[in-house]
């Protein structure tokens, strides 16, 4: 029993590992690719650009965000138990809700793409919603198939097909945007086609992959279901709340773009709003993508655990989930608050001078918010594993009510401006944050050492916090602007793991499971005991 527990854990941190680094390296394309393409089209171009994605991510969260996570979960339940046929019928079930719901949203955008922009602020981005529309049926076939692979703990075709779309999105846009300027219009339509190219290509991956799939493992088992109409229902019961949650954090980046755009006096709102959108956001959600595969892998291997009647696995896989992105978001937050100038300013160097600065400021304003967020994620995933599937949207919808009115009055501030949008976001991930992590200890019997989990995290951020402050302004005076910020990052970022192993931010069986430097850990933790 041991062994398998120990099996399970290791399943576990290879699968948290897989989907981290596939995301970390789609979204580390996707960062390459709005630089560029920022210095392209430019913060009007990027206002246009971005004003299309809030409406489309809240669509592609009705038609998606609770039925992969519900298939993710009965198919891992009924693996537990070997009865993978039953597995493969939850999947076709799923796929068919889903095709049915993507080509309703597609519909439903196309056809009303120009009253949306119109109501939005601005007509010009009527025809980019247009192009987007086919990608809402293309993600929701993606999203099946994801699930369904997630749920039997086989990480890699979600990472390779985040890969694969980010790839031929940057890939198409960049060229798009390149040959169609200096009509900007036309160039961030061409770019906003390349996305719905690149769910085209995603999706054909992972078509091609489960129908390889046939040949090994569970795919020569005949799909079946023993109750049609209880799958259906399973199925429905448990996305409503999950999907109810996913459409939190999209519906507050809508708000913010109604918001910006309505309320700011400033006459170049779209432009603000852009260079929000567009740079100060693509650099805070790519360390976030770090701690969302631990989010995605703890739904199915927590309700193993579940499945098993082993509410203590159950809970101590939970915590060692909570333990882990506070040690990734952290530094990664912190790292952000400090660096946020020489980042910024390596990375979008085709904005002017004053942009930079305006995004930099963002960026440092809504640091924080990394850690929150990944928070936010992972503890949400360890609710949904429990069953406690209406708690997260209890106390998003909480934060989102707080984060529109704390963004409405700063926004109309004059004195505040535009930082009234990073600022809300701030804190809109703290108070969802806070409630939930309260609700796990208290309701799930999730114990977190406030010491090992925090206090201890903290005092190794600030140890490298204080070595970037001192060193980054003489880096930048005697190094290359490239030089300089991976020198900074990359002995920042050594300082935080020697602190870490130095005060035992994880204890010996923790140290051999955490991914990458697990068995260099491990191996100091053996030799420190000899």
């Amino acid at each position: 029993m041991e062994k398998t527990k120990k099996a399970g854990q290791g399943s576990f941190v290879k699968s948290v590992f897989i989907l981290s680094l596939g995301g970390f390296i789609a979204k580390l394309l996707g960062a390459f690719y709005r630089i560029p393409l920022t210095n392209i089209i430019g913060s009007y171009g990027m206002g246009i650009y971005q004003l299309v994605f809030p409406l489309f991510s809240l669509l592609l969260t009705v038609s998606t965000a609770g039925i992969p996570v519900a298939v993710s979960k009965l198919v891992a339940e009924k693996a537990a138990d070997g009865r993978f046929g039953q597995a493969k019928g939850v999947f076709f079930m799923a796929l068919a809700m889903l095709a049915l719901l993507g080509l309703a949203g597609s519909a439903a955008l196309y056809f009303l793409a120009g009253d949306i922009a119109v109501m939005q602020g601005n007509a010009d981005a009527a025809d980019a919603y247009r192009l987007i529309a086919p990608s809402v049926l293309l993600v929701c076939v993606i999203s099946a198939y994801r699930g369904y692979f997630q749920g039997l703990m086989r990480m890699a075709p979600t990472a390779l097909s985040q890969i694969v779309e980010q790839t031929v999105k940057m890939t198409v846009g960049l060229v798009a945007a390149a040959v169609f300027m200096p009509d900007v219009i036309k160039s961030v339509n061409f770019a906003v086609l390349g996305v719905t190219i690149s769910e085209a290509a995603a999706a054909v991956m992972l078509a091609v992959t489960y129908a390889v799939s046939k040949r090994r493992d569970y795919g020569l088992v005949k799909a079946e279901l023993s109750d049609k109409k209880a799958t259906v229902k399973s199925l429905l019961t448990l996305c409503l709340p999950i999907t109810l949650s996913g459409l939190i954090i999209p519906l507050t980046q809508l708000i913010d773009s109604v918001l910006v755009l309505n309320v700011l006096t400033a006459g170049n709102a779209t432009e603000l709003y852009g260079l929000w959108a567009g740079p100060a956001h693509s650099l805070l959600n790519m360390p976030v993508v770090l701690t969302m595969g631990i989010s995605t892998a703890i739904v199915p291997a927590v309700s193993r655990h579940y499945a098993e009647n082993d509410e203590k696995g159950a809970a101590k896989k939970a915590a060692f989930a909570v333990k882990l992105t506070v040690a990734v978001g952290l530094p990664c937050s912190l790292g952000l608050i400090v660096l946020s100038r020489p980042i910024t300013a390596l990375l979008y160097g085709g904005l002017s001078h004053a942009e930079i600065s305006l995004a930099a400021k963002m960026v440092a304003a809504a640091g924080i918010s990394v850690l929150f967020l990944s928070l936010v994620q992972t503890a949400t995933a360890v609710l949904q594993a429990g069953g406690r599937l209406y708690a997260p949207v209890v106390f998003l919808l909480t934060a989102t009510a707080v984060k529109t009115v704390a963004s409405r009055l700063m926004l109309g501030d004059s004195a505040i401006n535009i930082f009234g949008a990073p600022l809300g976001s701030v804190i809109c991930y703290f108070v969802a944050c806070l409630l939930d992590l309260v609700y796990i200890v208290v309701r799930q019997k999730v114990r977190l050492d406030v010491v090992g989990v925090f206090i201890k995290p903290l005092a190794c951020g600030l140890a490298m916090t204080v070595f970037l402050m001192a060193t980054r302004n003489l880096a930048a005076r005697y190094l290359p602007d490239f030089v300089s910020v991976v020198l900074l990052v990359g002995v920042g970022a050594a300082i935080y793991c020697l602190a870490a192993a130095l005060l035992g931010v994880f204890d010996k069986d923790e140290a051999g499971r955490v991914p990458v430097v697990g068995k260099y850990l491990g191996k100091m933790y053996r030799e420190k005991n000899k």
